[in-house]
């Protein structure tokens, strides 16, 4: 059986691979052995994400994979859709107590994809801790069954959603760039993440005291950070926040990627104004532009997109699809996703911390990752280079507000690259 696939999967190429890594650390040591029995029990409950990429005549196809998935050693990065991967667009490594989880995002999103991480977790710890107690009723067992709606390939509706948008989502001719992140892949090398926690209470007490949320707190400290280390710049800073749409789709249970992303404009005006005035000022225009009425234009975009590719050759696809995806890279100075409080029924009490990884070409060269484990918000602030300014000024912000964080050692991370069939 072939199943569609997402079409901008076709602007894949190898300077633009659109790829995700997590990184889950454990309270110890992982057992690749383990692991690698785990992988064939969360396949089974989550068949969708055992595929591979076929060329069948002008278009591409998933079709089942029935091949093993690829689990790397010291933390090894591979090309996802080739024999380096067996073909699939998911793989593992390990390292120490770190268990990597490298994705397409043209496959699957963070929500997307927390289901299948839960499954693998709790197989895993299930293997080697058997005493274990896990909340069974919220996991989605290997022998459990699998809902339609998660099958669903193609959950878009056939014409598009009539739409009365609130909030206008156009971003300014010109904003300000940082042009002190390297470009492209070649300094991927220098891509590092600068990690630290705060504990739920501590960050929602203030977030809630000012109107604020996780999303927006980042990204006010992230503005302040930019706009205090380049005072000459008039420009407006805009930040993206990765924001998803399956409400608005009505497919909850959708496995596909689903995100949009979302401007939050600061205009030169608000530099220089308290932490509390920025964090309702981006509260309120998030939620004037995350409307699901503004959702629904990004549903009708993609059925736009899907019925213009139809006709086309395969060469055609890549091409328009590649043009479509670079239009909206570059027109964010950072960027900030929130995957939200997610419910980890029980496998946490074995996790110290996430940090996911993104692809870096297609940020604005800052990109915050925010996930939650137990009591704490691991946040991940990404960047094309190690030179730690942005998040020296974060933490001292931090300290200013008496907000309490621990901070984790810098950490360089690769990503995987992806490839289509030719």
């Amino acid at each position: 059986m072939q199943e569609k696939v997402n079409h901008l999967i076709y602007a894949a190429d190898q300077d633009l691979h659109n790829s995700i890594r997590l990184g889950i650390t454990l309270t110890e040591p992982v057992d690749p052995d383990a692991l690698r029995a785990a992988l064939p029990l969360a396949a089974k409950r989550f068949p969708f994400f055992a595929v591979k990429l076929v060329k069948v005549g002008e278009e591409l196809r998933f079709e089942p994979n029935d091949a093993p998935f690829v689990v790397s050693a010291d933390g090894g990065t591979v090309t996802l859709g080739t024999e380096e991967s067996n073909g699939h667009l998911f793989a593992f490594a390990y390292q120490g107590n770190t268990l990597y989880v490298d994705l397409s995002h043209f496959v699957s999103d963070g929500n997307g994809s927390f289901q299948f991480l839960k499954t693998l977790l709790y197989s895993y710890l299930h293997i080697l801790h058997p005493e274990a107690q896990f909340d069974e009723e919220s996991i989605l067992l290997p022998d459990s069954p699998i809902l339609p709606a998660e099958l669903e390939c193609d959950p878009y509706p056939e014409q598009p959603l009539p739409v009365t948008p609130l909030g206008d989502m156009t971003r300014p001719e010109e904003i300000l760039m940082l042009h002190d992140q390297p470009q492209g892949y070649e300094n991927s090398k220098d891509w590092t993440a600068f990690r630290f926690h705060i504990k739920q209470k501590d960050l929602m007490g203030y977030a809630s005291s000012v109107d604020g949320s996780p999303s927006t707190f980042v990204s006010s400290l992230l503005f302040r950070a930019v706009s205090d280390l380049h005072p000459e710049n008039p420009l407006p800073v805009v930040c993206g926040v990765q924001h998803q749409f399956r409400k608005a789709l009505r497919k909850p249970f959708s496995h596909l990627c689903h995100v949009n992303i979302v401007p939050i404009e600061y205009p030169f005006r608000l530099r220089g104004k308290e932490m509390m005035k920025l964090n309702t000022i981006s509260r309120g225009r998030l939620i004037l532009r995350g409307d699901d009425e503004n959702d629904k234009l990004t549903v009708n975009r993609h059925i736009d997109d899907d019925k213009r590719i139809r006709k086309m050759t395969y060469a055609e696809k890549r091409n328009y699809m590649r043009q479509v995806l670079l239009d909206g890279i570059g027109k964010n100075t950072f960027e900030v996703s929130y995957t939200g409080r997610v419910p980890w029924s029980g496998v946490d009490a074995y996790i110290t911390d996430v940090s996911p990884y993104l692809d870096m070409t297609l940020s604005g060269g800052i990109s915050a990752e925010i996930f939650t484990v137990r009591d704490e918000f691991c946040i991940n602030i990404m960047q094309r280079s190690p030179d730690s300014k942005y998040f020296d000024r974060v933490k001292g912000y931090l300290n200013e507000l008496s907000i309490p964080f621990t901070a984790l050692p810098p950490e360089h991370f690769a990503i995987c690259g992806l490839r289509l069939p030719e």
